[in-house]
């Protein structure tokens, strides 16, 4: 018993080390000073957007891009894009409805009378469609309170008790989809939660969940071009139509997969909700717990590293001077000491370090979808040479270096 005691004692004073964990605390707060002068700059507030926006889970996506993207049988897209009349688009309307899909979104908001002959057209195919979602936009955010002001609705909405669903998405960087929005003190659901109470023919609780993250997932949704409609009916049939403008230039978002037309947002939103690939996110204190391992592991790695061949290069320099029977060898080994002490490799290492904690990341999250933050982490790894030298000159200054060693002589 005594032996695992002195053999556990010897591996804990081997494996923590307080500079060490130092290095990783001047990592931490360096990382959180940087985020803080970019967040408080006015000069640096694109940088500050772009940082606020990313996550590692984006690169994540953006790697998913290398293998082949499915197609999807469920979810297409009905473009409307070159239809500028009314009365044409209740044509098509009326056309992709007889083809009883599952479910329509009409990814328009037809807010104001424009043509007496189109507009009335276009009532009468809205009054017969049971399956569909008309769009409508919360307006005017107020800041403060955390709500809405106003609302954008079809002209013939009230008029005909459509069934109604907001399309807000966060224009920064569509990460989640809000399913729920307040106005006034009353919730409002999304068109992705009306679909869903379609789709299942029950009442989608949205005011539980709120807000869901979009599975990025690469995805091929089929465009049905408006002129095509029946030489696509079996795309349609029994399908999730999304009847909109696939190709809108004034639509355009920022996503983990660039930049979108909203539509397309929207049909990432709904697959999420119906193929339940919901993100399990790691956070409170278990991310910070394994947040700070993690970035202490590899710290003890990359010090491990640089310590093994200032010591090799001490010995150099000690048995320089005495005489040895093979000098080329000697000589052949200070070049290698002094190769993989510099810059460049200690850079390739700790890239290394880095890209092993992405694979192992992106692997829970594409295996599981478990999402886990490593930028404090990277931030970390990357940071850690800087803040070496940072504790290093404060425990010289404070002359706990000498007294360190003079106690190893």
């Amino acid at each position: 018993m005594q032996r695992i005691k002195t053999y556990l004692c010897k591996t804990l004073r081997f494996l923590i080390r307080p500079r060490y964990m130092a290095i990783v605390a001047v990592s931490f707060l360096l990382f959180g000073l940087l985020r803080f002068i970019t967040l408080n700059i006015n000069a640096l507030n694109p940088i500050a957007r772009a940082l606020g926006d990313y996550s590692t889970t984006d690169m994540f996506y953006n790697m998913m891009l290398t293998s082949p993207a499915d197609t999807s049988d469920v979810i297409v897209i009905v473009d409307i894009t070159q239809l500028h009349d009314r009365d044409s688009i209740a044509t098509v309307l009326e056309e992709v409805d007889d083809l009883e899909p599952a479910a329509i979104d009409v990814d328009v908001v037809f807010e104001y009378p424009k043509e007496p002959a189109g507009d009335l057209h276009l009532v009468s195919v809205a009054a017969t469609m049971s399956n569909a979602v008309f769009s409508f936009k919360m307006m005017d955010p107020d800041r403060e309170r955390n709500e809405f002001t106003r609302q954008a609705h079809s002209f013939f909405a009230e008029e005909l008790g459509l069934n109604e669903g907001f399309v807000n998405v966060d224009r920064s960087m569509a990460h989640d989809i809000p399913l729920c929005l307040e106005m006034h003190g009353k919730a409002y659901p999304s068109v992705i939660a009306r679909m869903m109470e379609i789709l299942h023919g029950k009442p989608f609780d949205y005011q539980s969940l709120r807000s869901e993250p979009i599975d990025y997932e690469p995805t091929i949704f089929r465009i049905i071009p408006y002129d095509s409609i029946q030489q696509n009916a079996q795309y349609i049939t029994g399908k999730v139509v999304m009847f909109g403008g696939a190709y809108e230039s004034v639509d355009m978002l920022y996503t983990p997969l660039g930049q979108m037309h909203g539509i397309g947002v929207l049909c990432y939103a709904m697959k999420t909700m119906l193929e339940k690939k919901h993100q399990k996110n790691c956070t409170g204190w278990l991310y910070w717990l394994l947040t700070a391992v993690l970035s202490y592991i590899s710290t003890y790695c990359l010090m491990a590293y640089c310590n093994f061949f200032k010591q090799e290069k001490e010995e150099q320099a000690a048995t320089k001077d005495k005489e040895t029977r093979n000098k080329v060898k000697q000589k052949l080994k200070e070049v290698a000491i002094d190769l993989m002490s510099t810059t460049f490799v200690i850079s390739v290492v700790i890239f290394i370090l880095m890209l092993i904690y992405i694979m192992g990341g992106y692997y829970l999250f594409e295996k599981w979808r478990i999402s886990f933050d490593l930028t404090p982490t990277l931030s970390a790894i990357a940071l850690a040479l800087v803040s070496a030298e940072f504790v290093h000159i404060t425990l010289k200054h404070l002359g706990i270096l000498k007294k360190t060693n003079r106690n190893k002589s």
